[in-house]
């Protein structure tokens, strides 16, 4: 008797620091949450100063930082490669990014800025992708945006990718580049991608893309994807 009320008790610590655990993850969740989005505002505030109204007309090309070129997938490990946070280049894939010009803040570099008008959201896109830049705005994962093969990710934070499962066949997406050029593309098709598959995630599935955005589901094991492609007389 004296045996099965001990390990009663070990169950119901067990149980006790389980939840509690879980309370910490999600208060630090929020909190991680909040301060992302004040970092995005600003920057997003600070990008709408910076990028000329009228299309870039009569000013030079910006500086480019280095090109570089990411494949890593977030938070698991691709094709026996530790994925530590360190930005890698992926062999067989070149894109010159020479043509995507950016814009330095805080040390920062942001190539332009996305936005979803069905679901009323926009954001700045940070040039390269790692953990730390996760956490202040979207990021290009791939490609380019001159070579129509531009992927860019984010977190699935309050305000930040969270809806982006509410795009929808035909709606519109917008990018914006920081010479104030803006290129429209419309909603292909979506799909979940499962969290190792990242070939897919790079070649896309049933039809040709010249965008994609993608976001971890709250389980982390599968990626919404969302494969747009440019519209009619846009280059």
């Amino acid at each position: 008797m004296g045996r099965k009320n001990t390990a009663g008790r070990v169950l119901i610590v067990m149980g006790a620091m389980l939840i509690a655990a879980a309370l910490l993850l999600v208060i630090y969740n929020l909190l991680q949450s909040r301060h992302s989005s004040k970092e995005m505002t600003k920057a997003l505030t600070e990008l709408h100063r910076q990028i000329p109204a009228d299309g870039g007309k009569g000013i030079q090309p910006a500086q480019t930082e280095s090109p570089f070129m990411v494949f890593e997938e977030m938070g698991f490990e691709i094709d026996g490669i530790d994925n530590s946070g360190a930005e890698e280049e992926a062999p067989g894939e070149e894109t010159d990014e020479a043509e995507d010009p950016v814009i330095e803040l805080d040390g920062q570099y942001y190539m332009g800025l996305i936005s979803l008008p069905s679901v009323e959201q926009e954001f700045p896109v940070i040039r390269g992708w790692s953990y730390p830049n996760l956490n202040v705005a979207p990021c290009r994962y791939a490609g380019s945006r001159i070579g129509r093969d531009l992927i860019i990710c984010a977190h699935n934070y309050s305000g930040y990718f969270d809806r982006l499962q509410e795009l929808t066949s035909g709606d519109s997406v917008i990018f914006t580049d920081i010479n104030g050029r803006s290129f429209e593309y419309v909603v292909s098709y979506t799909e979940l991608i499962n969290g190792w598959d990242s070939p897919s995630m790079l070649r896309g599935g049933v039809t040709d893309w010249d965008l994609t955005l993608f976001t971890c589901t709250w389980s982390g094991y599968s990626r919404v994807t969302v494969r747009c492609e440019l519209m009619d007389g846009e280059k």
